[in-house]
């Protein structure tokens, strides 16, 4: 059976991991941090605890849990998810991984910079994916938006098909050795232009010409990793029906990232659904 690659290790793709893996599958997750839930304190609205529980201790139960039943974890930024030979592979700053199934449960948070504009011209200039549109900007002159590993990644695709490329950490110091790298470090005002992006505006009045921007800032979410795989959004969420499936077969998502209450209880069967059904196409698909 092909390994299930799950992304985010918060309640949902913990139950999604432990209902998978008691199935037979293969589970990898693959997590930065522990997300959102970290930043909450002490749970009282989730059964089980009469006295409550913290986040920390919540969060570290279960990745014991999953690793006790033989789920895999790799601590690492995600990069991005591309179609494979074999179905998929899910790429992350330190290296990739072939699967079979993956499903999305690392939240919806969406790294977009306060930049005057940049609304205006997404899909006009403004694009969240190096390796879908890099190719459209060959001979142009394009700026990744980041500075963290993510924007460096980004980078790296497009230095592989166009000559002039700029990394603009908008007023941040890069979190990267920027060493061979052409880097900008000036805050942004706004993108400007007619149709199209035609000009980055710095926050010191400055002006540069600019035929395309590559959004790669903080680490990829689930919104960036939609954008890279065309999955179908609901709002600023991701759509899926009754089984969690997205649009795309083999590829599913829950908690955060799906239409819903943002709830430990929810986020936990949104994960228990997606697990089983990834489980029934791993073998369907074996």
């Amino acid at each position: 059976m092909k390994k299930l690659v799950i992304i985010g290790q918060g309640p949902a793709g913990i139950s999604a991991a432990l209902y998978a893996v008691r199935g037979g599958a293969d589970v990898t997750i693959i997590a930065k941090d522990n997300g959102a839930l970290a930043k909450a304190d002490l749970i009282q609205n989730y059964y089980g605890f009469e006295n409550g529980i913290s986040a920390e201790e919540l969060i570290e139960r279960g990745i014991k849990q999953a690793e006790n039943l033989g789920v895999h974890f790799i601590r690492d930024e995600i990069a991005g998810i591309e179609f494979g030979e074999n179905g998929y592979i899910v790429k992350t700053i330190g290296g990739e991984l072939e699967a079979g199934a993956v499903i999305i449960a690392c939240g919806i948070a969406r790294n977009m910079p306060p930049i005057r504009n940049i609304d205006t011209f997404e899909g006009k200039g403004v694009s969240y994916c190096a390796i879908c549109d890099g190719f459209f900007f060959r001979g142009k002159k394009v700026a990744v938006i980041g500075s963290g590993k993510y924007a460096l990644s980004e980078y790296g695709v497009l230095k592989n098909i166009i000559e002039d490329v700029t990394i603009c950490t908008n007023g941040e110091a890069p979190a990267f050795d920027a060493a061979g790298t052409q880097v900008d470090t000036r805050k942004i005002a706004s993108f400007e232009g007619k149709e199209n992006i035609a000009e980055i505006v710095f926050a010191d009045g400055t002006r540069q010409p600019i035929d395309g921007v590559f959004v790669a800032c903080g680490s990829a979410g689930a919104f960036e990793l939609s954008k890279k795989l065309g999955l179908e959004m609901a709002g600023n969420k991701i759509a899926v029906n009754e089984k969690r499936e997205t649009n795309i077969p083999g590829i599913y998502a829950a908690g955060d990232c799906i239409p819903g209450l943002q709830q430990i209880a929810k986020a936990v069967y949104d994960g228990m659904v997606a697990g089983t059904e990834a489980l029934k196409f791993l073998k369907a698909n074996a």
